[in-house]
């Protein structure tokens, strides 16, 4: 059996790309194309963003074939104490290796002074979730269970009817849809809903604090899905009265996978809930997309299972149940962590 030793990497290396295709290889195992992992050149693009501080993980055998990854997020700019990650090996079957970069990845974090870790799994309709049993073994927990759904574009003219009818409510509320950057004026308003996705929405038992956004930091996101070549579609919902941006949601779509939209977020602030909102800004998205990126044949959405409200709202608009989305969560105990030897 080839010894494997495990180093750190970045997109200067040389094995790069095999170590991003690896998520991908994983993702597919499941998904066949609808998996969601990200392209190697998005995650080339996303090493520039500061919004994490990024330490990725490769592990190289014997003959100098790249045979499992990891990588790890930390947050910058709040929530000091957590890290995310993501692992992954070439065979499904590496259970000793894939323990290894977890190993790896905990004395990691232990060394930045992160002590709540988070990595999810998703599992088709009907699947079983072959991760579980190795992700509680390895001492984490469900902390959060999502509905993961795809709503098939375009829609229906019977879906489209409705949602015409519905966004062109005359309420007090105004809808508007943008592709690409947000205008100026906006981004106090957006920046301010940005910050109610970590204390307005159901976060099950995941430790996050509340995050701290600023029209710089929207600016920042828009910028980074720029460098990664997504189109961006955003629909955002106006109480003409107050002047107050009332919902949003943002939606991407990747330049490598043209045909997947990804719903990423959508929020409706609590004193303006009860007047459609959800629906109506998810609705003019969804109207949109097939002008803004053509190639889209499907929206995904991720939920918690608890919010009936917003799982009701994406069955009127046609979204279909593909799975299932665990995040697991693990407070690190305060004993550091021995290096990764070779095995």
């Amino acid at each position: 059996m080839n010894t494997v030793r495990i180093e750190r990497i970045t997109p200067d290396h040389p094995q790069f790309e095999e170590w991003a295709t690896v998520f991908v290889t994983a993702g597919r195992r499941q998904w066949g194309r609808d998996t969601t992992a990200y392209t190697p050149n998005e995650l080339a693009q996303m090493w520039e963003s500061l919004a994490h501080a990024k330490v990725w993980l490769v592990a190289i055998d014997d003959d100098g074939d790249v045979v499992g990854s990891a990588a790890i997020g930390m947050p910058t700019q709040d929530n000091p104490h957590l890290a995310g990650f993501d692992v992954a090996c070439l065979d499904e079957r590496a259970t000793a290796l894939k323990q290894r970069l977890v190993d790896e990845v905990e004395r990691v974090c232990r060394e930045a002074g992160r002590t709540t870790l988070m990595i999810e799994t998703q599992t088709p309709v009907g699947a079983a979730n072959d991760e579980a049993a190795f992700f509680e073994a390895a001492g984490y927990a469900e902390a959060q269970t999502c509905v993961r759904n795809g709503q098939r574009l375009p829609v229906s003219a019977d879906i489209g009817a409705e949602m015409r009818r519905v966004i062109e409510m005359n309420d007090g509320y105004r809808i508007e849809t943008v592709v690409g950057r947000l205008p100026e004026d906006w981004l106090p308003e957006r920046a301010r809903l940005a910050g109610m996705m970590s204390t307005d929405t159901p976060l099950g038992a995941l430790a996050i604090e509340p995050e701290n956004w600023t029209p710089e930091r929207v600016t920042a996101m828009f910028d980074e899905d720029e460098r990664r070549g997504r189109v961006v579609v955003e629909t955002v919902a106006w109480h003409e009265e107050s002047g107050e941006m009332a919902a949003f949601t943002h939606v991407s779509v990747p330049a490598e996978t043209p045909w997947i939209a990804y719903q990423d977020d959508t929020l409706v602030a609590k004193a303006h809930r009860g007047h459609r909102l959800g629906y109506r800004v998810k609705a003019a998205v969804s109207l949109a997309l097939p002008q803004a990126a053509p190639g889209v044949t499907v929206q995904r959405t991720w939920n918690d299972e608890t919010n009936e409200h917003m799982l009701r709202i994406n069955r009127e608009l046609g979204y279909e149940r593909e799975g299932t989305l665990v995040e697991w969560q693990k407070v690190l105990d305060s004993a550091p962590g021995d290096p990764a030897h070779d095995a």
